[in-house]
């Protein structure tokens, strides 16, 4: 959810107490520090994940190449 116009600065600062921004915003003295990509969750949907362009296409380790490549375990 991106906003043109942001909520008020109550509202983002009660968002980020209850953890409705992920991910999560870092308090840094009396000011929270968040991500350009940080997406708000809604307190009212139930969902298990996160939709996210890093968990929809995760980054495949090097392990995981060689096994789908069929060169594991060769020397």
């Amino acid at each position: 959810m991106r906003y043109e116009d942001p909520p008020p600065i109550g509202t983002l600062r009660k968002w980020a107490r209850n953890g409705n921004i992920y991910p999560p915003p870092e308090k840094e003295g009396t000011k929270y520090q968040v991500r350009p990509d940080a997406i708000y969750i809604r307190p009212n949907k139930y969902c298990k994940t996160v939709n996210t362009n890093q968990s929809r296409h995760p980054l495949k380790g090097r392990l995981i190449e060689r096994i789908i490549d069929g060169e594991a375990g060769q020397v």
